[in-house]
């Protein structure tokens, strides 16, 4: 890629995030990307149709590095890890999180139901087998869901392993 181009594709994100935290999602408008990026209209349009695209672009840049490569971990170790994750892009997620951003939560559910409630179903689930699919998959999403809401509102905070061990408590 051009380092002009990529240079500022940065400088429009960095201000999508920046927006995403001062502002939040839903009060935030291109305009103000553009104002804050200082780049024109139609370079903005050149490289997102839409703020929204700024947001699945967001979302594919947290989420594939969280579940690619780790179908053989075990639950607790990939669990810690997207608390990891998480914690260690904070700005990104917490605005979007607590804010309730519908198209976050759809990706981020789609995500935990594809490669973490098999995982969890298998580990501590067990004795669950008479219950709906769809209760259990509910369960386990909004568990998640409302652990790390939770955690990322602590003034101080839980290491990922106790959060993990938590979130395992729930479960059971």
């Amino acid at each position: 890629m051009d380092r002009r181009i990529a240079k500022t594709k940065r400088a429009i994100f960095q201000a999508f995030l920046t927006l995403l935290n001062d502002k939040g999602y839903d009060d935030m408008r291109v305009q103000d990307v553009i104002d804050l990026a200082d780049v024109g209209r139609s370079t903005f349009y050149a490289h997102y149709a839409s703020k929204e695209a700024l947001l699945e672009e967001l979302c594919h840049d947290l989420f594939h590095h969280l579940f690619t490569g780790r179908e053989d971990a075990d639950v607790k170790t990939l669990l810690a890890h997207i608390f990891k994750h998480f914690r260690t892009n904070q700005d990104r997620v917490a605005s979007l999180l607590l804010s309730r951003n519908a198209y976050f939560l759809r990706e981020l559910e789609a995500e935990l139901k594809h490669d973490i409630f098999p995982k969890v179903v298998e580990d501590y689930m067990q004795g669950k087998g008479n219950l709906p699919e769809d209760l259990l998959v509910h369960f386990v999403v909004t568990t998640f869901v409302e652990t790390v809401s939770w955690w990322l509102q602590q003034r101080k905070k839980v290491d990922e392993a106790t959060l993990t061990e938590y979130y395992v408590r729930l479960l059971a």
